[in-house]
C-alpha cells in the first residue's frame, strides 16, 4: 500500500502545466497535447486544494529551468524555478544517490528518472509522470504512477478519498 499524503510530480507535468501546446503541432497530437495540459493544470490544482505534499528531486529544477527557458526564456524560467522551489518538497540527490543508482543499473533508464524514482519507491509513495518510459517502469518495479495524458482524475479523487484526504 503506497502513502498519499505526498506524490511525486516528474517535470513533464509541471512544464505541460505551465506551458499550452504549441499549434504548430497540428491534428490528433495538438489535441492530445492540449488534453494533457488541462488534465497537468488540474491535477495540480487538486493536489494543492487537498494538501498532498509534492515532492522533486533537487536535479528536477535543473531539467525544468532548461525546458522552460527553451519554451519562453531566461527570465521566465527563473520565476518558474523559484516558484517550484517554494511550492514543492525539494530532496537533495545526496538522499538519494545510492538508491537512485541501484535503480539505474536494474533498468538502464535516464539519469534524471532514477532520482524520480528512488523518491518514490524509497517513500511508497504515487509518481505522476507524462513520460510513457518512466510510467512503464513504474509498472514493472510496482511503483503507483498515473500517466497523465491517460489520467482519469477521478481515479486520483478516489485515492485521495481512500487514504483520508478529502
Amino acid at each position: 500500500m503506497y502513502n498519499f499524503s505526498s506524490c511525486v510530480i516528474d517535470t513533464s507535468v509541471i512544464i505541460k502545466a505551465l506551458f499550452s501546446p504549441s499549434r504548430s503541432n497540428a491534428g490528433t497530437t495538438y489535441s492530445r497535447e492540449l488534453k494533457t495540459h488541462k488534465s497537468c493544470v488540474a491535477l495540480l490544482a487538486i493536489l494543492d486544494e487537498h494538501g498532498i505534499e509534492v515532492l522533486l528531486p533537487r536535479c528536477g529544477i535543473i531539467e525544468i529551468a532548461a525546458v522552460s527557458t527553451r519554451l519562453a526564456n531566461s527570465s521566465v524560467s527563473e520565476e518558474v524555478c523559484n516558484e517550484v522551489e517554494t511550492s514543492f518538497t525539494i530532496v537533495p540527490e545526496d538522499r538519494l544517490i545510492e538508491y537512485a543508482k541501484k535503480i539505474a543499473l536494474n533498468e538502464g533508464c535516464q539519469g534524471f528518472d532514477t532520482y524520480f524514482l528512488a523518491i518514490s519507491e524509497q517513500n511508497s509513495i504515487p509518481l505522476f509522470t507524462d513520460d510513457l518510459g518512466m510510467h512503464r517502469i513504474c509498472e514493472r518495479r510496482a511503483i503507483r504512477s498515473w500517466l497523465l495524458r491517460d489520467i482519469d482524475l477521478k481515479s486520483v479523487i478516489t485515492d485521495l478519498k481512500s487514504s483520508n484526504h478529502i
